[in-house]
């Protein structure tokens, strides 16, 4: 569940400071803003937010608002001093979840991880790369940023993904991509350098060629 970018709306300092090191410490990326000024140019480039509700300007209910107007599916969790069941149902109307402040660190990773995955799906993350087996995606680090493979290039790559950490010979690749007639044994060298660049993967090392064999595309760091 790691990559992902997390927005975080607090003006009080001390508890933004507190959510952004809570939030980084488990592996996420943090961008702490204290008002929604800058919100509408940041929000396409993050995967959920965390919003007090008092806030200078706009409030958390209006920039809630103003998310879900452009048509973003984007979760938002407040985190709010407000208690009464008024405030809760406002929040849970025009927001995904509701927490109090003052509130313990596990509550809310554990919320954050259930809207992720729920909204998300289950994602492999690969050193810079996030990966979605299912819808058959890869990203660049947030799920905002996919990277644009042909149809080949997804097939070539889901082949190697679903084998991973498994050498693949060139046999292995023609028999499941190309009939007779059109094998040629520089082609798949092509499209496996085209992936590299995109997945600006350009020595290899995720999908690394094992000399003589094939190739393998690696979970982890190989020498």
């Amino acid at each position: 569940m790691k990559g992902f970018r997390i927005l975080i709306i607090e003006d009080d300092h001390m508890i933004g400071d507190l959510l952004q090191k809570i939030v980084q410490r488990e592996g996420y990326e943090a961008i702490w803003k204290t008002d929604g000024k800058d919100m509408m140019a940041l929000i396409q480039q993050v995967d959920l937010v965390i919003m007090d509700i008092m806030l200078p300007g706009e409030d958390g209910y209006q920039l809630s608002k103003n998310i879900k107007r452009l048509g973003l599916n984007i979760p938002i969790i407040f985190l709010s001093a407000r208690n009464d069941i008024e405030s809760k149902l406002e929040g849970l109307m025009v927001g995904e979840d509701y927490l109090t402040k003052p509130f313990d660190p596990r509550e809310l990773l554990l919320r954050m991880q259930k809207m992720l995955a729920q909204q998300y799906g289950t994602l492999t993350q690969i050193q810079h790369l996030l990966i979605d087996g299912e819808r058959r995606q890869v990203f660049h680090h947030s799920i905002h940023d996919e990277i644009a493979l042909t149809a080949i290039e997804r097939k070539i790559f889901f082949y190697l993904f679903d084998n991973r950490d498994r050498v693949l010979t060139k046999e292995h690749f023609f028999d499941y991509l190309w009939p007779l007639d059109e094998r040629n044994h520089n082609i798949l060298n092509v499209h496996i350098k085209k992936i590299r660049t995109k997945l600006q993967d350009p020595a290899g090392i995720i999908v690394q060629n094992i000399y003589g064999e094939g190739y393998r595309l690696n979970t982890y760091n190989r020498k």
